[in-house]
């Protein structure tokens, strides 16, 4: 029984030490978890963007910010071929032109209307200067007549494939 006392005193002591130890450790350089720093505060501020899909000019115009393009308003356009007035972007100085319909249902049934080629829009038979490149999301459908890589890459990027055009 002495002997069993004497391995539970000294159980308890090597406990007591380590514990001891333990809250001894930082004054003692021993290791100890390391600290953690939050990162710096950014420098410049980040892109002002939604994120979320795209349901208006707005989203549209967000969007393509955020893709580092430079994206300017240019005024209204009424086309002959959509029933909603159009609203002129300059996207890198080139000319996109955003229908925002009632609803996503009233923009498919527009761009149903739409070629595959893009050459005609319901009854309506077209000529463009430069290939037509139509874009849709949600209730918005995006015109783009141009091959600026960069204004087509970031209207990919902002609205998806193209669904009708060259």
């Amino acid at each position: 029984m002495a002997d069993r006392m004497k391995t539970g005193v000294i159980g308890i002591l090597a406990l007591l030490g380590v514990f001891v130890l333990a809250s001894c450790a930082p004054q003692m350089g021993l290791a100890t978890a390391p600290t953690v720093t939050p990162p710096p505060a950014p420098t410049e501020p980040p892109v002002a963007a939604h994120g979320g899909p795209v349901n208006s000019y707005t989203d549209v115009v967000d969007a393509l910010r955020a893709q580092g393009v430079t994206v300017e308003p240019a005024g209204t356009l009424q086309q002959p071929f959509f029933p909603v007035e159009a609203q002129v972007i300059k996207v890198n100085g080139h000319d996109v032109q955003v229908f925002e319909f009632a609803d996503a249902a009233a923009a498919e049934a527009a761009a149903a209307t739409v070629s595959s080629a893009g050459s005609a829009v319901g009854t309506t038979m077209l000529n463009w200067v430069e290939p037509p490149h139509f874009f849709r999301a949600g209730p918005v459908i995006v015109l783009y007549v141009g091959n600026d890589t960069a204004v087509l890459d970031a209207l990919n990027a902002s609205l998806g494939p193209q669904f009708a055009g060259g």
